[in-house]
């Protein structure tokens, strides 16, 4: 038996932040109903990012969301 990889959609959004106290606990309330695979935050490079798998949610919206995020600066879409 072999197993197949299946291609996921995935959409990353990443921002520059400036503020990271309670950061994680805010995003992560904020983005519940999605299905989030990677949260990950660099305190060096002063940076976001975050993986939601799947179709059929407004990445827009979702980006808007985040920037409204205190300590949350340009966040940016990529989608494969």
């Amino acid at each position: 038996m072999s197993l197949v990889a299946v291609e996921r959609a995935v959409t990353t959004f990443s921002a520059q932040v400036v503020e990271v106290e309670g950061l994680l606990a805010r995003v992560a309330v904020l983005l519940n109903p999605y299905d989030v695979r990677e949260l990950a935050l660099s305190l060096d490079d002063g940076t976001l990012q975050i993986v939601v798998e799947g179709n059929g949610f407004d990445a827009d919206r979702v980006a808007a969301r985040l920037e409204k995020v205190i300590g949350v600066l340009e966040v940016s879409i990529s989608s494969n």
